[in-house]
């Protein structure tokens, strides 16, 4: 196993700390909040205000959106778990976390697996939330094949998340569909590889209307770590991470802090 080179800085915008001022007291975890497919660190943009000040909430932002507009969008979901964990490995001294949504909580888990190879010690918790677990292949298909308008249909379809407006202007639709095929591209090609369990616990959320998920398919994530998995489900679909986002950060607050008590 080698060692993290702790001299090397992080790649230039991978995580944005969503607090401008330093606290008080220093955190006593950092919180590494991963995006859903499309997403960028926008999606976490109020956690800063709803989190205790023990909890520094990190947002990841991926290549090919927001600021990192100019680079190449990513379509591995190994190779990007990698890279990510190359970043932020000389930024996690201390406590940290993991929290990721939908395609963000395959990516969080593997960035979890990633960092343990640099040598780094596992996460205090991670927080899996509207996806089902990854040793079940639930995702693998040919969705980011199709199409634009039938692509378009199909998310729609399953998450009811498509505005209209991606499908009337056609600038958003030539910016915004490359991000959105490229990232279901990393989800329906992602094959996960059995491995040594996490030593950390994970908690996995879902939304009570999510046809997706259920608690059984969330329970799942329990057979990835020895040390044990919670779920609980919200009230919401798929994007519950909206409408539930107050009990969502409560109950991730004090998982958060019972993880760290020895």
């Amino acid at each position: 196993m080698t060692t993290v080179d702790t001299s090397a800085r992080p790649a230039a915008g991978w995580a944005l700390r969503m607090r401008d001022a330093a606290p008080a007291r220093p955190p006593l975890v950092r919180l590494v909040c991963v995006p859903y497919a499309g997403g960028g660190a926008a999606a976490f943009h109020s956690w800063s205000e709803l989190l205790p000040a023990t909890i520094e909430p990190w947002a990841v932002r991926m290549p090919g959106r927001d600021a990192r507009l100019q680079e190449p969008l990513r379509t591995d979901l190994l190779a990007t778990a990698r890279e990510l964990a190359r970043a932020l490995a000389p930024e996690l001294g201390g406590p940290y976390a993991f929290f990721g949504h939908s395609l963000g909580a395959f990516l969080a888990f593997e960035t979890v697996r990633a960092l343990r190879e640099l040598g780094l010690p596992e996460p205090v918790l991670l927080a899996v939330s509207a996806r089902n677990a990854p040793q079940h292949r639930t995702y693998a298909g040919t969705v980011h094949r199709l199409p634009d308008d039938e692509y378009l249909d199909v998310l729609d379809q399953r998450y009811g998340a498509i505005p209209p407006l991606l499908r009337e202007d056609a600038q958003m639709r030539a910016m915004y569909l490359p991000i959105l095929r490229a990232d279901t591209t990393m989800l329906e090609t992602y094959r996960y590889t059995p491995g040594r369990p996490l030593g950390c616990p994970v908690v996995a959320y879902g939304g009570v209307d999510d046809p997706e998920t259920t608690t059984a398919s969330l329970a799942a994530w329990g057979e990835v770590t020895g040390a044990g998995c919670g779920t609980l489900l919200l009230p919401g679909g798929h994007f519950f991470l909206q409408p539930s986002r107050e009990p969502l950060l409560t109950h991730l607050s004090a998982e958060l802090l019972r993880a760290l008590v020895p």
